[in-house]
């Protein structure tokens, strides 16, 4: 059985139509902003009921249902998404599953068949065979799928609103239940940024439940609302404080301060904005990056080289899965020559790394590598810098310690994957 998800009245007279033509293998699932059948609830319903769903929706709606935290996608199952232009069917989620439905689906409703690619299958061990097959060629008139918090310029593409943005809200005491919505819909506006991609909104503590705040949550879909303490926002470096605030608030900014503290690492895109009694300010979060620690034997012996060997033997075949996938994903394999050397041995054993992959060879002893101030950093250091710009990064090390080198905090997610025992 195929759930058949209409996300908004334009879906539904397509959701209709292929369920005519499928009577006996789909089921019609309507949602409706009017009562409790609301889009994610009707969504996430269908999701954990039939092992495919194909929804009916424009793309950046469902996507922005997928990312807003109340649908849950469970792993295997199939999503598609068909627009409700009837103009493209495309799978979301689901590998060669969804790309066969897709195929029917654009039978069945005489759309276009987007192709995604099957995904990465796993590592069958250090012989397999990791060349990726090519995929399809896509339609000539195919949309092009473009994810960015711009708003729609208009050229026909698919566009994707990723939920980046964080808006800092000050609001006085007399400000209006609609002011803030105006003063933002105009700030974004004129920064060419879409409403969809607001994440959150911001402001400090006690002004959550403040009337236009509120009023300003429920225009952006029930976005969440944090709350700062006065004494934290002061301490956020701003470039446009205000002394009169600081003496009635306890903070010389409201707005951008409270924007920054919800966007750690982040940095404003709209800077402080007023009306008579309320100010935004909008914060772009930092793009996380990733780092992964990747072990790759012992220095004493050369690492997977043994004593200068090729490199197909010695530790290859006690090689963990998780090495080469770690390594073909990073967009950059980070350390010294001697552990380059050693990805090399990874390569001729288990299939090379993705073409576009950097290799960076750093020898602290020759100061081969500096960072912005034309400091000699070492291959954590140069690691770390790729990674805080929001790269994902391999970290190759050759040491005696399982555990890697410590990684102090930032904008990554760390990732240990320790080499053969």
């Amino acid at each position: 059985m195929i759930g058949l998800v209409a996300i908004d009245g334009p879906g539904r007279p397509l959701a209709d139509d292929l369920h005519a033509r499928w009577p006996e293998s789909s089921h019609v699932h309507r949602a409706s902003r009017g009562n409790c059948s609301q889009p994610p609830d009707v969504l996430d319903f269908a999701l954990h009921r039939y092992p495919a769903v194909v929804a009916f929706a424009p793309l950046p709606a469902l996507v922005s249902l997928l990312t807003g935290g109340l649908v849950d996608l469970p792993r295997g199952t199939a999503l598609l998404c068909v627009d409700p232009r009837r103009r493209w069917v495309i799978p979301v989620a689901g590998g060669e599953a969804a790309e066969d439905l897709s195929v029917e689906v654009a039978a069945a409703l005489g759309v276009t068949p987007v192709p995604t690619g099957p995904a990465d299958g796993p590592d069958d061990g250090p012989h397999a065979s990791h060349v990726p097959p090519a995929p399809p060629a896509p339609p000539a008139d195919a949309p092009v799928l473009r994810i960015t918090d711009q708003e729609d310029p208009g050229d026909g593409d698919l566009l994707v609103h990723p939920r980046d943005l964080v808006v800092g809200i000050g609001a006085g005491g007399g400000a209006g239940r609609t002011e803030v919505m105006r003063l933002l819909t105009t700030a974004l506006t004129e920064a060419g940024l879409a409403l969809d991609a607001v994440a959150r909104l911001a402001t400090v503590a006690g002004k959550a439940d403040h009337p236009a705040v509120r009023w300003a949550a429920y225009c952006l879909g029930g976005v969440p609302v944090d709350e700062h303490p006065a004494q934290d926002l002061a301490d956020v470096p701003v470039p446009n404080p205000s002394a009169r605030v600081g003496a009635a608030v306890g903070t010389a900014s409201v707005a951008e301060a409270a924007a920054l503290a919800s966007a750690p690492g982040g940095r404003l895109v709209v800077a402080k904005r007023k009306s008579a009694t309320a100010t935004v300010a909008i914060a772009r979060g930092a793009v996380p990056g990733r780092l992964a620690l990747v072990g790759l034997g012992n220095r004493r012996t050369g690492g997977l080289n043994g004593a200068g060997g090729s490199g197909r033997s010695g530790r290859l075949d006690r090689l963990p899965a998780g090495v080469p996938a770690e390594l073909r994903r990073a967009s950059a394999v980070v350390g010294t020559p001697e552990a380059l050397a050693a990805v090399e041995a990874v390569e001729a054993a288990a299939g090379p790394l993705r073409p576009t992959t950097r290799r960076i060879a750093v020898d602290a002893a020759a100061a081969t590598a500096t960072d912005g101030c034309g400091t000699p950093v070492d291959p954590l250091g140069a690691a770390v810098r790729l990674a805080t710009h929001g790269h994902s990064v391999a970290l190759v090390t050759l040491g005696d310690d399982g555990a890697g080198p410590a990684v102090p905090p930032g904008p990554y997610e760390v990732h240990r994957v320790p080499g053969p025992p």
